[in-house]
């Protein structure tokens, strides 16, 4: 697996591509290892290789770009990979209650769960997660921190927030 960084104006992030396709985008400013608690493998150094990757996730925080366009790779159980693969499907600028993904993926009463499994996205970004809310209405919780969550949801409310 490659990895490299793309560079914002407030932090860095993270990438990892696994045979051409997105494997993991890290929170704000971590380490390798947040990489290593998701997915398995030696991870390699690649600028040049990545340049896609790291165009695609610039666009989206840029606004130039409601969308993650590049391949993805799960890794993760069935039920995470069902729960990401509806992520996907929540349009942009729009958001679910974790009672709503339960729902939509055959499962209404194991919010735990389901919360489980949009905590262990680890495709931060490009499976939409931070779409996700509380039945209240509140944040819950996000890998990156609730004020990145914030951020994204402002970004895709056509405001400019900084990353």
């Amino acid at each position: 697996m490659q990895y490299t960084w793309l560079n914002m104006p407030e932090h860095n992030y993270l990438i990892v591509v696994d045979q051409g396709k997105l494997a993991f985008v890290g929170s704000p400013d971590a380490k390798l290892s947040e990489a290593t608690r998701y997915i398995k493998g030696p991870l390699v150094f690649d600028r040049e290789e990545m340049l896609p990757f790291r165009n695609a996730i610039y666009d989206y925080l840029s606004g130039d770009s409601r969308e993650i366009a590049v391949p993805l790779v799960f890794h993760g159980t069935k039920l995470q990979v069902a729960v990401w693969r509806y992520l996907m499907t929540i349009p942009y600028g729009e958001t679910r209650t974790y009672k709503q993904v339960a729902v939509a993926v055959d499962r209404p009463r194991a919010f735990q769960a389901i919360g489980n499994a949009v905590g262990r996205n680890p495709l931060m970004m490009a499976i939409p997660c931070h779409r996700v809310l509380r039945t209240d209405g509140g944040l819950g919780g996000f890998r990156g921190g609730l004020t990145l969550k914030r951020k994204l949801l402002a970004l895709e409310q056509g405001q400019h927030p900084t990353f």
